[in-house]
């Protein structure tokens, strides 16, 4: 169990239930446990707990007396935030969901996104104390998406206070999030009880997957004055981690055409390339915060504060694939196309098995290879994020108080990405065929050697680099006002600054980087036994794959790999000015009714310095939003509360969106940019009911709906670029390119939780969305057509968490399980990209030594979860994953 507000109704109602149904059966569950649920609730039976169940009890607090709807998670104590980043802790929260990819490229193991009322991560805007903060990305394509959402990756939970989700908006709050708000609240050096305060959290990571362990060590100080009038807090971390990844992809899908030899496969889907794919990566997170709070007189109060998290991400992915290219294209890609060796299979218009043996070429197999391995090799992967931030508060009067904020913040990115590409001469043939669970098993005989065949050593690769800043201010002001219908008012203003820059860099070789015999038989080995779990690879038990030598490439890349070239076609330099200023009254109608209404008027201007084919070199476009926003909450009585929202919200594009794009010259597709594009803006509408029907315990019942005006699906084109792979060479690409259009989403969440006898607990909630585009593109996949795909992009059908706990004096445990079902990952190429339903187990168990020792105990993915990307016919298969679990062992202490 969570500290959190709201948790799930039960798992297996979405397999069997419709969403009414099983929202229905949450509501019955809780009116069952009701009875002895009275007896906890009378005045003399109520016991001052602590622990996780203390924790509880003040999220449902705060969330109970909140004016708009608002779910709230709360540390149990210093440092113990129940998971290991914030994005974690949230994907337990009704109406919250989690990614852990931020483009196609299947998941790491870590929670890195967040998202609201089943939308895009980038409708959720994220704000830590409720100011912006800039982050980059280690990973190529995610750093060229230019993404305003923040990479949770950088926020370890040890940081946490509270954590505050704003479903509903209201108007003092900053302008972005079109489905809602994520504000990440530190502890405050004055709210601390004693004048100093130390904790430490010494862990032990093991991975199943890279068979590793790892430490992990934060540590916190918190001192202040005696008479409370200054404090400071001091936080560091240091945290290291090995990851494995395994996986099967399908690299480069094509047809055979129409004149294909075999006249049955003629037309058909084929996989020209079939991985078996090794990840492996050293994460290293280190950072601290500190903040000093100063009261220099009873009414005045400064804070600053500062925080600074790198990533150190170095990694290198080993693709080891099939090659059935020059089957389809002809030896040395002469045209000449050639019959399977025995009968082939078909699903659909999709060829799911097929073998070409050494003899399919005929006397002379020349130009022809069986294996393309390909390490795509990224040493010096790394992010980082950092602010300064300053607040100030002025209680000029009883009736007038006054807040302040001023802050810079950056983030940035940065990775070569480079390819070291081997070609293993045509042995024993090639060929796949796929599992029910999308696995492709390779058909290589003799393809755990590798066998040089002049194909020499093929190289590809760029440097990328993105730099995200943010100047801010704001001030607020809060008046009191001599009125029962408005007791008060909230005004105020904010600007800020933004610039996002993009620097790609073209990669070129160095003489004799092609020579495949220096490659000494040292550097050639093989994957690790078993390194595929009980996953199929290969035909042959106990098959392992050749494998170039992660050393062995990172010194090829350091001795031949040269940038200094820009990709002007990719790159590009965004500059944002964003003023808002914002009226906001509270209201208390009846002493049964309150709430508040306001509305934020926002002015965004953008000026974009970006390549775009035929286009021009720079564009501007400023566009002005007006959002109003009403929150009402009726006291039915003291434990029956409903709640009313309605509001209007936006969110600018993601900077990727608006220019760059990200290429794959070997297929010749890619994602595109729009520069005209404008903001999503979102009408959205709530009604909930939340009945606290025992002490530490919550049924509620909400549904929403969202009318989307903006919300961005892509068009297909095919368009002019320089393919980096060929010196000089313009080719034709089809890509896929962000349109503004209209969506509109229906959902309902429903959540129970309770204390329920002797130190247990439970926790249910469900969320039901259902997102779709409402506007037909003529060259996108909503298009009027058979077989037309309108779902909204990030939008899961169902999710649900489920979980259970139990407390004691000395000893707590929890164990959870969240899943959520299958959604719409992105667009490449004209085609949509899918993440199966997927779902993973955590427990967390400790042991109280006594009040200042703790021994902790968590375990992450104990499922293992299989974790698939397909394209929209379900049989092109573009990756399948295993991340293994994850153990975490070690003390916490507390002086």
């Amino acid at each position: 169990m969570k500290g959190n507000s709201t948790v799930a109704v039960h798992a297996s109602a979405t397999g069997r239930m419709t969403p009414i149904a099983a929202a229905v059966a949450v509501l019955a569950m809780g009116m069952a446990m009701s009875a002895q649920a009275q007896e906890a609730a009378s005045p003399e039976n109520v016991v001052t707990v602590t622990g996780m169940r203390a924790s509880l009890q003040q999220s449902l607090n705060q969330k109970r007396n909140a004016e708009s709807l608002v779910e709230v998670i709360t540390a149990e104590d210093i440092g113990k935030m129940p998971d290991k980043n914030v994005a974690d802790s949230l994907s337990r929260v009704a109406g919250v969901t989690t990614t852990s990819a931020g483009s196609a490229e299947g998941s790491f193991g870590e929670n890195e996104h967040v998202q609201l009322r089943g939308m895009l991560s980038q409708l959720t805007l994220t704000t830590l104390n409720g100011h912006t903060v800039s982050s980059g990305d280690w990973y190529g394509p995610n750093i060229a998406a230019g993404g305003r959402s923040v990479s949770y990756t950088l926020l370890p939970s040890d940081l946490v206070g509270r954590i505050v989700v704003h479903k509903s908006s209201q108007a003092d709050l900053t302008e972005g999030g079109a489905a809602g708000t994520v504000d990440i609240q530190t502890r405050r050096p004055l709210e601390f009880k004693e004048r100093l305060t130390t904790s430490a959290s010494l862990e032990a990571a093991y991975s199943s997957a890279a068979k590793s362990t790892d430490p992990s060590v934060s540590a916190l100080v918190n001192w202040k004055n005696d008479d409370n009038t200054f404090g400071i807090l001091a936080q560091v971390f240091s945290q290291t981690r090995k990851l494995q990844r395994a996986g099967s992809e399908g690299v480069w899908w094509d047809k055979t055409g129409a004149t294909y030899p075999d006249p049955a496969l003629a037309n058909k889907n084929i996989s020209l390339l079939s991985g078996a794919v090794l990840f492996e990566q050293e994460r290293k997170r280190q950072g601290g915060y500190v903040e000093a709070q100063w009261k220099p007189q009873s009414n005045v109060t400064l804070d600053l504060s500062a925080f600074l998290s790198t990533v150190d991400a170095k990694n290198y992915n080993t693709n080891y694939m099939a090659d059935t290219i020059n089957a389809v294209n002809g030896p040395g890609w002469n045209g000449v196309a050639v019959r399977p060796t025995g009968a082939a299979t078909v699903s659909g218009n999709t060829i799911t098995s097929i073998f070409f043996d050494k003899n399919a070429f005929g006397a002379s197999s020349a130009g022809a290879f069986s294996v393309v391995e390909d390490v795509a090799a990224r040493p010096d992967a790394k992010t980082d994020s950092k602010f300064v931030n300053l607040d100030a508060k002025w209680v000029v009067n009883p009736d007038l108080t006054v807040n302040g904020k001023l802050g810079h913040t950056t983030g940035s990115g940065k990775t070569k990405d480079v390819g070291f590409e081997v070609l293993s001469g045509w042995n024993q043939g090639a060929g796949y065929s796929l599992t029910s669970d999308g696995i492709f098993v390779l058909n290589v005989p003799g393809g755990d050697k590798f066998v040089k065949a002049g194909g020499g050593i093929g190289g590809w690769g760029s440097y990328s680099e993105s730099t995200d800043k943010e100047t801010y201010g704001q001030v607020d002001a809060d008046l009191k006002l001599e009125s029962s219908l408005v007791p008060s008012l909230k005004f105020g203003a904010r600007f800020a600054k933004h610039e996002r820059q993009l620097t790609k860099l073209a990669m070129t070789l160095g003489a004799g980087a092609a020579d495949e015999g220096q490659i000494p038989d040292s550097a050639i080995g093989n994957y690790d036994a078993n390194w595929y779990g009980n996953l199929p690879v290969n035909p042959t038990p106990g098959f392992r794959p050749f494998k170039i030598s992660n050393d062995y490439v990172a010194s090829w890349v350091a001795k031949y790999a040269n940038f200094n070239t820009h990709a002007y076609q990719q790159e590009f330099d965004i500059k944002e000015d964003a003023t808002a200023a914002y009226l906001m009254a509270n209201l208390q109608p009846s002493e049964m009714v309150s709430g508040n209404a306001g509305v934020r008027v926002v002015r965004t201007k953008m000026d974009i310095e970006a390549y775009l084919p035929g286009g021009a070199p720079s564009y501007s476009q400023s566009f002005t939003d007006v959002l109003p926003s009403l929150n009402l909450r009726a006291d039915f009585s003291k434990d029956l509360i409903a709640r009313f929202a309605v509001n209007r919200g936006m969110s600018r594009p993601e900077f990727g969106q608006l220019a760059g794009n990200d290429l794959q010259d070997l297929q010749h597709t890619g994602v595109g940019s729009n520069p005209y594009l404008k903001p999503i803006r979102s009408n959205n509408l709530d009604l909930s009911v939340e009945w606290y029907f025992a002490p530490k315990a919550l049924l509620s019942l909400g549904i929403f709906h969202s009318k989307l005006d903006g919300i961005i699906a892509y068009g297909h084109s095919i368009l002019p670029y320089a393919d980096a792979s060929k010196a000089g060479v313009i080719a034709n690409y089809d890509i896929s390119a962000p349109i503004n259009t209209d969506g509109r989403l229906n959902g309902l969440a429903a959540a129970y939780e309770q204390n329920i006898w002797g130190g247990f607990g439970l926790s249910a909630n469900y969320t039901y969305a259902d997102g779709k585009q409402t506007s037909k593109l003529a060259s996108g996949t909503c298009n009027g057509k058979a077989g037309e795909d309108c779902t909204l992009y990030g939008t899961s059908k169902n999710s649900y968490n489920t979980g259970a706990y139990y407390e004691d004096e000395r000893f707590s445990a929890r164990v959870s399980y969240s899943r959520r079902s299958t959604y719409k990952l992105g667009n490449r190429g004209g085609a949509d990209y899918f993440q199966s339903a997927n779902g993973s187990l955590n427990l967390s168990l400790n042991y109280n030594v006594n009040k200042n020792i703790t021994l902790t105990v968590e375990a992450q993915n104990l499922n293992d979860p299989l974790l698939t990307v397909y394209k929209t016919d379900t049989t092109q298969i573009a990756g399948v994953y295993k991340n293994g679990k994850t153990i975490y062992g070690g003390l916490r202490l507390k002086y």
